[in-house]
């Protein structure tokens, strides 16, 4: 995934420079909100947003290292702003996130131009550290908290926690975000309220797994992921409730029985599944089999009717012979998923599964393919049931919205963000779907 954050252009003036930054992000939802987090702290600082790059004074990429070809894409996009910075005095490049934290030596060493490097666990820190790159003197007396520059986004993200407790033996994850971390229930709220405050109707929740959230009371009472789901809800303005990524092990019967009961929660899920054998899911360290996972979402299906449910697979992992692969196919087949994303298997040096034999690329590739092929084909039948049913959707730009069920849709005529509307679906042949509002 690759993303350019984009906001309310203002200006300031350091040293008579008219100073504005640009973002461009690599990677997961979680990056998204990070990049939009870091912005968010140039802003309280006076710095503006540049449309284009060349505009800009700062060029900020943040970088993902969850596969090769992520951080291999963001490597390249450094390697060019050699050139930008050249054109430019004062330009400065700042290289953020996951593959910031796991090569920060070696990104130092290959590209001498950049000017700071800020890895994952540290982006909390971020607008002390800039403050220092841009050596000015430090005007917020807790910069953790930076005052939000006003938006008009329907729908934000809340990041509630940091870091990944879980030990997946194919991920880097915990090793470049840390262990988990929770942010206090009122920080969190204070988030939510300020993002309705700038417009917001939707909010969705985030975290590496997100539903793992909890933190100590001092009543003698727990807080948990049902529990601010609930305190999420109470606040006035929010409309819909999202959340990304649980993991199945932490989605409980009193999280599913929140999401039921909430109103605002939305009847979609996105659930990582990541291989249908049980063999693997070991080798995996997943902490769930086959026939658990599809238990579960017999369980949520029958919660909350209707609702469309997600998943990651992950094709080619080391040791997934025949037998596994045909294993996934039929729980794909078996869990009738709305949508997937299909992942070929990338070794991460420094985790368990990059000390095994790799399989073959053109059998992984084969896989790939053929996984691809019956995702799509269901989803397509899924999606085919929709036409002409009538749906909710919550405009977030011109023209287009999303159902509760997390659907996109083209609304034929005018439809501003922030407008609901009751559409009839009109054209399921793409994953964008087509409705006209009913009259």
């Amino acid at each position: 995934m690759l993303s350019s954050i984009g906001m309310r252009c203002i200006s300031s003036q350091y040293n008579g420079l008219i100073m504005k930054f640009y973002v461009r992000t690599y990677g997961c939802q979680m990056n998204v909100a990070d990049s939009d987090e870091m912005a968010r702290s140039l802003q309280a600082r006076g710095i503006g947003v540049a449309d284009d790059p060349e505009e800009a004074s700062i060029f900020l990429v943040n970088t993902c290292t969850v596969r090769q070809h992520a951080e291999d894409r963001a490597f390249s996009e450094i390697g060019r702003l050699k050139r930008w910075k050249a054109r430019e005095p004062g330009r400065k490049v700042v290289v953020t996130g996951c593959a910031a934290e796991r090569t920060k030596e070696y990104l130092e060493d290959r590209f001498p131009h950049i000017d700071m490097v800020v890895g994952a666990k540290s982006i909390e820190d971020f607008g002390t550290l800039v403050e220092k790159l841009l050596e000015r003197r430090s005007t917020d007396d807790d910069l953790q908290y930076a005052a939000p520059a006003s938006g008009d986004a329907v729908s934000a993200f809340v990041t509630i926690m940091r870091g990944c407790n879980y030990s997946c033996t194919y991920c880097i994850v915990p090793y470049v975000r840390g262990r988990e971390s929770y942010h206090p229930i009122d920080r969190v709220l204070g988030e939510v309220r300020s993002r309705v405050s700038e417009g917001a109707r939707e909010i969705t929740l985030l975290g590496q797994t997100v539903n793992s959230y909890h933190r100590d009371g001092t009543r003698g009472r727990n807080t948990d992921f049902a529990d601010l789901l609930e305190a999420v809800a109470e606040v006035d303005g929010v409309e819909r409730i999202r959340f990304i990524s649980p993991h199945p092990y932490y989605m409980t019967d009193r999280v599913i029985a929140a999401m039921a009961e909430i109103p605002q929660v939305c009847e979609s899920l996105h659930l990582p599944v990541q291989s249908g054998s049980t063999p693997i899911l070991r080798k995996m360290l997943r902490n769930y089999t086959r026939e658990q996972y599809l238990a579960l979402l017999e369980k949520l299906r029958r919660a909350m009717p209707g609702m469309t449910i997600s998943t990651d697979v992950i094709v080619g992992f080391p040791g997934e012979t025949d037998s596994d692969f045909r294993a996934t196919l039929s729980l794909i087949e078996e869990a009738q998923f709305d949508w997937g994303f299909i992942f070929k298997y990338s070794p991460r040096e420094g985790t368990p599964a990059a000390d095994l034999p790799c399989l073959p690329l053109e059998l992984i590739e084969e896989r790939h393919q053929e996984c691809l092929a019956l995702m799509e084909r269901i989803a397509l039948e899924k999606r085919s049931r929709l036409s002409g049913t009538v749906q909710e959707v919550l405009v977030e730009e011109d023209g287009f919205g999303r159902t509760r069920t997390n659907y996109k849709v083209r609304i034929e005529g005018q439809a501003r963000p922030g407008e609901t509307f009751r559409v009839v679906i009109r054209n399921t042949d793409h994953a964008t779907l087509e409705a006209a509002c009913v009259t």
